[in-house]
């Protein structure tokens, strides 16, 4: 394992290469290391702890592999270049934390939500709290998405899944989905058509409430 801010604040760190033996990345493990631009995490790596890689304020790309199973809170909270995210395929669930919590007015954010993301892949099932404590789903009102690629290994596109990604123009729906949640892609307003899958068997309430750019329902 990789302990608690084992390289916390170290600023002339550029790149990182955690090898298959490490199986834990501990909180705070390179909190503030501002010079980072490059990490490979490697496929035995089963958890990525609070604030892990917090104010990585030059991180452009993270591949998250199968392995990983949990992501803490905080993990990626003002990674401010991180573009690209790649959830490699698994047929696991990976469980997700929260951004900020703000527990006078009980609101949140999503794990992501610092992040200015451009494209994603996702490659498997995701879990996260969507009540409003928590922030809803991990790329909640991210307006810089543009690029979603949804993997046949995702059974389910959760409740709030792209609430707000206004940038997102179309988006592919693999005939592995089942449900599509509550207010999935809710006001993204640069939505033009979406085509259901036959495998879809229930859509949650204002799943596409204020797409008013959507023209084309197959």
């Amino acid at each position: 394992s990789i302990g608690k801010s084992a390289f916390r604040g170290c600023t002339g760190l550029t790149s990182v290469v955690i090898g298959n033996s490490v199986t834990s990345i501990g909180e705070d493990a390179f909190y503030g290391c501002s010079g980072l631009t490059s990490v490979v995490i490697g496929n035995s790596v089963t958890s990525i702890g609070e604030d892990a890689f917090y104010q990585c304020y030059r991180l452009t790309s993270v591949v998250i592999p199968n392995s990983v199973t949990s992501i803490g809170n905080y993990a990626f909270n003002g990674c401010t270049s991180l573009k690209e995210l790649r959830i490699e395929d698994g047929e696991g669930t990976l469980s997700l934390g929260y951004n900020t919590y703000n527990s006078s007015n009980t609101t949140g954010k999503g794990l992501f939500y610092d992040c200015p993301l451009e494209t994603l892949y996702l490659g498997r099932n995701l879990s996260y709290n969507t009540n409003y404590s928590y922030g809803y789903s991990p790329f909640y009102n991210i307006k810089t998405l543009a690029n979603v690629t949804i993997s046949k290994n995702v059974t389910s596109i959760g409740n709030y899944a792209f609430y707000g990604c206004s940038g997102l123009t179309s988006v592919e729906i693999p005939n592995s989905v089942t449900s599509i949640g509550w207010k999935a892609f809710s006001d993204c307003k640069g939505l033009t058509s979406i085509t259901i899958p036959n495998s879809v068997t229930s859509i949650g309430n204002y799943a596409f409430d204020g797409c008013k750019g959507l023209k084309t329902v197959i």
